[in-house]
């Protein structure tokens, strides 16, 4: 059975990935002349930058168990660190390495520039939400979940806007809430070392783009790049005069709906509609020999 998949960034890999162990014949366009999507690495000056900075958890099991089949030792190329979203002066969230609930327990009871009153409400909202099964309204944000539950400016701004920015890099007003508290469950609830922070050691494309490649091309995968397919291609690869092969689209919302224009163009305006933010990211270059790091 053949697969086509559009768009070779971390999710068209792992769809490829995913389909090669199934047995499927992959074919994996991507528009650009480099895979890896929006974590990839871009040549400067003759070294090579992220194009954003990436931070993984170790609830990410499956993107673990991606680097481990396409032969990445992730214990040698990511730097795993308790969660730590403590400020200058020692404000905020340090999670000792202690399995859950012991480490969020002793990690709120340490916390410093919080009161007595903002550490129990934060107990008493995490508790609240896993008697929920860490659901809530759809039409929730993050912001609104907060209110809900009476948490205070201190433990937003120091836990939760945080955490928020890092998991979705979306503002509290237009994060959903119900992806926030899944995040919330896979990080407390998935067992020793689930809220652990990640830290690539390594540029992103040697992180899984270029091993992911390897994989597929040793597995009989065919990776077309630089290729942009149209409309007019998908519409008529839909409609082959055999059997249409399965189409997978691993692009963004409006990517795919310049894709299906042809096929479903209700679905499309509304995919068109979606909003995307930039997310800028800055390198400073420094030529101090003795320069031991920012605080």
């Amino acid at each position: 059975m053949q697969l086509r998949i559009i768009g070779a960034g971390w999710a068209g890999l792992a769809a490829a990935v995913a389909a090669c162990q199934r047995g499927w014949s992959v074919t994996l366009y991507e528009a650009s002349h480099q895979a890896g999507g929006r974590a990839r690495a871009l040549p400067h000056d003759g070294d090579a930058f992220d194009n954003g900075q990436h931070i993984l958890i170790g609830a990410y099991s499956a993107t673990l168990d991606l680097m481990h089949t396409v032969g990445v030792d992730a214990a040698s190329h990511l730097l795993r660190t308790p969660l730590d979203l403590r400020d200058l002066h020692g404000h905020g969230l340090h999670l000792p390495d202690l399995p859950p609930p012991w480490n969020l327990l002793l990690g709120v009871g340490r916390a410093q520039g919080w009161s007595w009153r903002d550490r129990w409400a934060l107990l008493r909202a995490a508790t609240r939400w896993q008697i929920d099964g860490f659901t809530c309204p759809d039409d929730w944000s993050v912001a609104r979940l907060c209110q809900a539950h009476g948490l205070s400016d201190a433990l937003v701004q120091g836990l939760i806007e945080p955490l928020c920015l890092s998991a979705l890099n979306t503002s509290l007003a237009q994060a959903s809430a119900s992806v926030f508290l899944r995040v919330l469950r896979d990080a407390l609830l998935s067992g020793c070392g689930g809220a652990d922070l990640l830290l690539p050691r390594t540029d992103l494309s040697t992180l899984l783009v270029t091993p992911a490649l390897r994989w597929l091309h040793a597995h009989g995968a065919r990776v077309v790049l630089g290729e942009r397919v149209s409309a007019d291609t998908v519409q008529a690869w839909w409609h082959e005069a055999d059997a249409p092969h399965p189409l997978l689209l691993a692009v963004p919302s409006r990517e795919a709906a310049r894709l299906c224009q042809n096929l479903a163009p209700t679905w499309a305006q509304r995919a068109a509609q979606l909003e995307s933010r930039a997310i800028a990211t800055v390198y400073l270059h420094v030529d101090d020999p003795d320069f031991a790091g920012l605080p």
